[in-house]
């Protein structure tokens, strides 16, 4: 084989190598923003069907009364139905605009805009607190 031949047959293996691994080093920081908040919002989630077990068990415990049982399980299944909603929005049209916040403003921001959605929501409906 020829040093013409070798020369050549290195420069397509480094090309292919280079092509192979560009994908993996491109990836752009708004999706990375985006699927921190998707995991925000779907720990928040959790978060919510937690409370929502723990308020269960509780009024079925006889530790809380009926009246306030009611009235908090209504608010934390209202808060469970905007994350759902919030999560079934693609990524282009995210609640939360594309900052590079630390992840205390982007917690706050994504509580802010679950609370937004849950005013919005009870205003359109008139439900009553």
């Amino acid at each position: 084989m020829s040093i013409e031949g070798v020369v050549f047959g290195l420069f397509m293996i480094a090309v292919v190598a280079l092509l192979i691994a560009l994908p993996l080093f491109s990836r752009p920081q708004t999706d990375q923003l985006a699927d921190k908040q998707r995991e925000r919002l779907q720990l928040y989630y959790e978060r919510v069907l937690r409370n929502l077990r723990d308020l269960d068990e509780d009024h079925a415990l006889g530790k809380i009364e009926d009246d306030a049982y009611g009235a908090e399980r209504a608010l934390w299944v209202d808060r469970g139905v905007q994350v759902l909603k919030a999560l079934d929005v693609p990524a282009e049209r995210a609640m939360i605009a594309p900052t590079p916040a630390d992840d205390v403003a982007v917690d706050r921001a994504i509580d802010d805009a679950i609370e937004a959605a849950i005013q919005r929501y009870r205003a359109e409906n008139k439900v009553v607190e």
